[in-house]
């Protein structure tokens, strides 16, 4: 089940998102939306359009509670199996309280099952539920379609050359291992 505070907090996101998508693209064709915004303009607004739509599609795919910093974290971190609560908060890049609440969540909605460790009791072991692991077959499904209809929209040369381009301009500036660890979809 859904907690109202999250659903309201989501509706907020997305009102917000679709404002920013919105105010860049509203009344202006292509080349003057290139020539008339700051290009992080434009970068954030294609995250929050590939971002709505994904929201869109998980939540048509019937897995109530589950959101993208879900696929971002926890549950993509339980993809080669079990592991210890604890384990978690570094390679997810959240605090101990943040990485916590997500497991809650995960757990009250039954993707992800908690017991203490048999190794030491005083520590949780999380791992997949049946549920969860389809919620990780979605998530990748839905972030290769959506991609599929971006190259669909815009042609594969024109995907493959942003593609390129976002590459170099990330390994520039040496970040390479934080974005793919963010991508979220593995």
């Amino acid at each position: 089940m859904v907690n109202l505070l999250d659903q309201r907090t989501a509706v907020t996101k997305n009102k917000s998102r679709r404002l920013t998508c919105s105010r860049i693209v509203e009344g202006m064709s292509g080349d003057q939306v290139v020539d008339g915004l700051p290009l992080v303009a434009l970068l954030g607004g294609a995250h929050d359009a590939f971002v709505l739509e994904f929201e869109r599609r998980l939540a048509a795919a019937g897995l109530p509670g589950v959101t993208l910093a879900h696929s971002r974290t926890v549950l993509r971190h339980l993809t080669t199996g079990p592991a210890r609560a604890s384990q978690l908060v570094e390679p997810c890049g959240m605090s101990k309280q943040a990485v916590s609440q997500q497991i809650g969540q995960l757990e009250r909605g039954g993707y992800i099952a908690v017991r203490p460790d048999p190794a030491d009791q005083r520590a949780r072991l999380l791992t997949l539920t049946p549920a969860g692991e389809e919620a990780q077959r979605t998530v990748r499904r839905l972030f290769a379609e959506i991609e599929a209809d971006w190259v669909a929209d815009l042609g594969a040369d024109d995907v493959a050359a942003l593609r390129r381009v976002l590459a170099a301009a990330i390994a520039r500036q040496g970040c390479t291992e934080a974005v793919v660890e963010d991508v979220g979809c593995g």
